[in-house]
């Protein structure tokens, strides 16, 4: 697992972050074998033996393990060192540690300085976490001088502040507890929307809107989770278009408040991958196109490389997807066309989900387009990384339209063996997918080989299971990616 996360974490360096760690292992005196294991790394185009075979043979003697766990240490801290220069949730608790250390070497003047500091950056960016911590460590070390300087007055507005950002914190923390409840009941199928839930669903509801009314309405967090927890209702209840009312009033609460935003503003991309997500899935593809040109936005400012790599690899991904939801074959491979090989360039994003998203949906335009050996080509790139990927639904989806690939090229005989690979790799994660069933049933039936009155007459008795199937929140997971149904459909046409 180690050796995964470290060939991530190498991948994602921009060039600004590989020079500073260059400069920074130049100061360190002793043996540097990490460097060694860091240039094969950073260097490797995966042409034959690993990296790590490479280190084992070239120097037998070293220790492996113990080389990628001093390098990965050394980049950690490399990479946090720039964060917090960079972002204030970085630099906040630096100036936590900093007012620890300081108290510890009795520089108490230093230390209140480093607290100031922290609580007025948390203050600003609603951190209560950090906001409450500073105000305890200044009142714990007052109680630790005696008190210098301090009425009885001074100290209990100074413990009432820290009581009120007490009170911020636990609201917010209720309304995350409410929002991870409604997700994880509604995702799990623990409530259904039917008469026999909806006093459980009216019952969160309503404790998600007396939390808005306690004065913390008007705060940027509230109101984001607020939003959130609607939008996640509205979804999860078939009310689509009040969904995409809440998704804009959340991007437009978001885009106002740009203060708040991290640097780079991750939590703002990943809120509009959130929105795309959800509109895919329930079919709205006209109405992506906005949160597509928002994301294209954050792609063009002066972000670091991995952010703005990743926000146009959002943005590529999600624009194929909408094309081909659209039925816009010919524009989608347009699309690729006009992109050529800049993506497969952003080596920073290599093995994030959105670029296994990015492969998958390039082999479904090929797919689309019955160009069968690119479409291979494209899904093979997404399915060699089955060890880390295999519970992520877009591997599931790929190694589906792998089969589908498979039928359409008349290549039976792997079928019969990739079908029952397919059952063998998935059935640890549960039930099956009634679109798997679907299909494979129809692979099984292998339409294309019968006749028209046999296709007439399994045509409705399909259509039925396939619209009882996209009724199925469940089944959103595989079909959001691809209306596998339709294309059984095609075959009994």
């Amino acid at each position: 697992m180690l050796i995964f996360e470290l060939e991530k974490l190498i991948l994602s360096l921009s060039a600004a972050e590989k020079k500073h760690f260059q400069l920074h292992c130049s100061k360190l005196k002793g043996p540097k074998d990490y460097l060694l294991l860091y240039d094969l790394a950073a260097n490797y185009h995966g042409d034959g033996k690993s990296w790590e075979q490479r280190f084992r043979e070239a120097y037998p003697s070293k220790s492996f393990e113990n080389t990628a766990s001093y390098l990965y240490k050394v980049l950690t801290d490399v990479l946090i060192q720039i964060r917090i220069e960079q972002d204030n949730w970085y630099t906040q608790r630096h100036q936590l540690m900093k007012a620890r250390l300081c108290f510890e070497r009795s520089m108490p003047n230093r230390a209140h300085k480093a607290l100031q500091k922290a609580y007025k950056l948390a203050s600003e960016s609603e951190d209560y976490t950090v906001a409450y911590q500073a105000s305890r460590m200044e009142l714990t070390a007052l109680a630790d001088m005696g008190f210098p300087m301090t009425s009885e007055q001074q100290l209990v507005d100074r413990q009432m502040k820290a009581k009120h950002t007490l009170q911020s914190l636990r609201q917010l923390h209720e309304h995350y507890s409410l929002y991870e409840l409604l997700s994880y009941r509604l995702t799990k199928g623990v409530l259904a929307v039917d008469g026999k839930s909806d006093k459980k669903i009216n019952d969160l509801i309503l404790s998600e809107l007396s939390l808005t009314t306690r004065g913390s309405q008007h705060q940027f967090e509230p109101q984001k989770l607020h939003l959130l927890f609607q939008s996640f209702f509205f979804i999860h209840t078939g009310e689509y278009r009040s969904a995409l009312r809440i998704f804009n009033e959340l991007n437009r609460l978001i885009e106002s408040n740009e203060p708040m935003w991290d640097y780079p503003p991750y939590d703002y991309l990943s809120a509009l991958d959130g929105i795309l997500d959800s509109l895919r899935s329930i079919g709205y593809y006209p109405e992506m196109e906005l949160f597509i040109d928002k994301a294209a936005s954050l792609s063009k400012r002066p972000y670091p490389d991995h952010f703005t790599n990743l926000a146009m690899l959002t943005v590529n991904t999600y624009r194929l997807n909408m094309l081909l939801g659209m039925g816009s074959i010919d524009e989608a491979a347009q699309l690729l066309n006009g992109l050529g090989g800049k993506v497969d360039d952003h080596t920073p994003i290599e093995g994030h989900e959105k670029q296994l998203e990015y492969d998958y949906f390039e082999g479904l335009t090929h797919f689309r387009a019955q160009q069968w050996n690119k479409a291979n080509k494209c899904i093979n790139r997404l399915l060699t990384a089955e060890r880390q990927y295999t519970q992520l639904a877009v591997f599931r989806a790929a190694r589906l339209l792998h089969i589908l690939i498979g039928y359409e090229q008349d290549d039976l005989d792997y079928l019969d063996y990739e079908i029952r690979s397919y059952k063998r790799v998935f059935s640890k994660f549960g039930k099956a997918f009634k679109t798997e069933k679907l299909v494979f049933n129809t692979i099984a039936a292998d339409p294309k080989r019968r006749g028209n009155a046999w296709k007439e007459a399994a045509r409705e008795k399909i259509a039925l299971k396939r619209l009882a199937i996209q009724s199925e929140k469940r089944e959103m997971q595989l079909l959001k990616y691809f209306d596998f149904g339709g294309w059984v459909m095609e075959k009994h046409q």
